[in-house]
């Protein structure tokens, strides 16, 4: 049986539904996150999509240091979105938030996500 490991930040918002954030899994180390939303902690969600997604990749940032990773650890980004989006603005804040690291992404266009305020999910995969 597969045992895995589910830690969850206090800087993060608590999970809308019936998720955990992320799970850990054994040797090595994988931690798979949960869709992240551009939802601050207490609850306000911008109603900028770039700003969503500024939030989005912060939620992912504070669940890999609540397992004791770094972004440098992500291997595979998915970016999911919902409506028109500035693309270079897109493309100049993941590159920010990743610096110089290069993990395999995909972005996707989508209909809708799990409310519809919400225009940018982020999910990722990271191995230690």
């Amino acid at each position: 049986m597969t045992r895995f490991y589910n830690p969850s930040p206090n800087r993060v918002h608590p999970p809308i539904a019936g998720f955990h954030h992320q799970a850990e899994v054994g040797s090595p180390r994988w931690l798979v996150l949960s869709g992240q939303l551009g939802i601050r902690p207490g609850g306000h969600v911008p109603d900028d999509s770039i700003e969503q997604l500024v939030i989005a990749l912060d939620n992912v940032r504070w669940n890999l240091f609540a397992a004791g990773l770094q972004v440098k650890d992500v291997v595979k980004l998915t970016i999911y979105l919902v409506g028109d989006i500035d693309m270079d603005r897109l493309r100049a804040e993941l590159a920010r938030w990743l610096v110089r690291h290069k993990p395999t992404l995909s972005i996707l266009f989508v209909a809708g996500l799990v409310g519809p305020s919400f225009r940018v999910q982020v999910d990722a995969l990271a191995v230690h």
